[in-house]
């Protein structure tokens, strides 16, 4: 199974103006496109969470429907921390902390304080605090799906030693221990100056960085940020960690199986580009194709086999390497497409690993399920024909003229076939 830790879909820590994030991603095309990508691509989605912001950001993206389906079938997935890490002052150094109730702090129900609360209560605030907004019962059926398919991670326990490998890769690195010596030479990494002995400081990768925390400090917190999302992803079982400069920036120095580009992303862009295809994921972010026309494209048959092609070529760390393969794939005639489907099932019947052509046969039909199965290389060629068919097919279907319906026709099923009544769906906007 292809499974990738989504880290830029997370969404970290923050003090104030917490719905900035959550609102930079939906006006974000990139993260629109990448969406779509991955659906494409991975047959499953891991996204880390706190508080669960990214629900609203999903939610909105792909519609209730469409994301109750994904989550029902566990194509994506969030897993779910309830602490987070910082550096504390007076020697504490690399710690974790949490905000929880008591008597003194009878914290009222908000986002920001949903990264620390049992599992019910952060999705009962993420859920009735964020668009869009949901009636009773649609909220128990998010909320029960939620409760049963969401991962729960330990971050203590998986971080037992996750401090004293961040130190020590501080350590191993001349860069950063010259960083550490600005202003702490002889100094202990728990000890370190530009903070307050009673503060603590918590990451966010995605915030600009504050001034008033020392260079030191930062570079502590980013280091072991990054062998969290490590940690993370090795407990999902991730076989691959997505990456941009906001999350995670330096960790291919560890030689780990994550690095600041998706090369099968970028190579299947490119792929798209040579084959005549409309890039997929662009025409997701422009609303050119729907959530729904992306599901069904990723539950193809062609789809399944383009992944499996891609999960064939991981060892391929770049791009250019996957294109270069894809196009001598589709370069060969294959010899199988010559072969009559009778003689293929004959093949497979009686176990003869291959045959000739027989001279002057034609075959009068192609057996698709047996030609995938003999030559997964023509599978990315399939996919990308289908893609282009349904940009052929919005074409046709965008020249057709609309009909404008008035009067009682308004409560006839509207022509797109949505079994809405026309008023309730291309109505709307006549």
């Amino acid at each position: 199974m292809r499974r990738i830790f989504a880290t830029e879909f997370g969404i970290w820590p923050v003090g104030t103006n917490i719905a900035a994030l959550s609102d930079s991603m939906l006006s974000s095309k990139l993260h629109w496109a990448t969406l779509a990508n991955y659906l494409l691509l991975y047959d499953q989605i891991v996204i880390p969470t706190g508080n669960f912001q990214i629900l609203p950001v999903l939610r909105l993206m792909l519609g209730d429907d469409i994301f109750n389906e994904l989550i029902s079938t566990n194509v994506i997935v969030l897993a779910r921390h309830d602490k987070w890490f910082a550096y504390g002052g007076n020697g504490s150094g690399l710690c974790y902390f949490s905000l929880e109730k008591g008597p003194s702090n009878n914290l009222a129900p908000s986002l920001a304080h949903g990264y620390f609360q049992p599992l019910d209560e952060a999705l009962d605030i993420a859920i009735t605090s964020t668009l869009p907004q949901t009636n009773s019962q649609n909220k128990s059926i998010l909320t029960n799906l939620l409760l049963d398919k969401t991962i729960i991670t330990p971050l203590e326990e998986l971080g037992g030693s996750l401090f004293e490998e961040s130190y020590n890769d501080v350590l191993g690195s001349p860069y950063l221990r010259d960083v550490m010596l600005l202003k702490n030479a002889g100094r202990s990494l728990n000890k370190l100056k530009g903070i307050k002995s009673n503060s603590i400081t918590f990451f966010n990768p995605q915030l600009p960085n504050d001034d008033s925390i020392g260079l030191e400090i930062r570079a502590v917190l980013r280091v072991a940020f990054e062998n969290l999302m490590l940690s993370l992803g090795t407990y999902v079982k991730a076989t691959e960690i997505a990456s941009n400069e906001g999350t995670l920036a330096i960790v291919s120095a560890k030689g780990q199986r994550a690095g600041a580009t998706l090369s099968g992303e970028n190579a299947f862009t490119k792929i798209q580009e040579i084959s005549g295809v409309p890039d997929l994921g662009q025409a997701f972010a422009g609303n050119k194709i729907s959530p729904k026309e992306i599901v069904k494209l990723r539950e193809s048959k062609h789809c399944i086999a383009l992944r499996d092609w891609m999960a064939n070529q991981s060892s391929l760390l770049d791009s250019d390497d996957i294109v270069q393969e894809y196009v001598s794939s589709i370069g060969k005639q294959s010899l199988l497409e010559s072969i009559p489907a009778k003689l293929l099932r004959f093949a497979t019947a009686t176990g003869i690993g291959a045959i000739n052509p027989v001279a002057g046969s034609l075959a009068s039909f192609t057996d698709s399920f047996l030609l995938s199965k003999w030559s997964r290389t023509e599978s990315p060629r399939l996919f990308m024909k289908e893609a282009k068919q349904l940009f052929e097919e919005k074409a046709v279907e965008k020249s057709i003229p609309t009909p404008i319906m008035r009067g009682r026709d308004r409560n006839k099923p509207c022509y797109c076939g949505s079994k809405k009544k026309y008023k309730k769906c291309h109505g709307k906007t006549v």
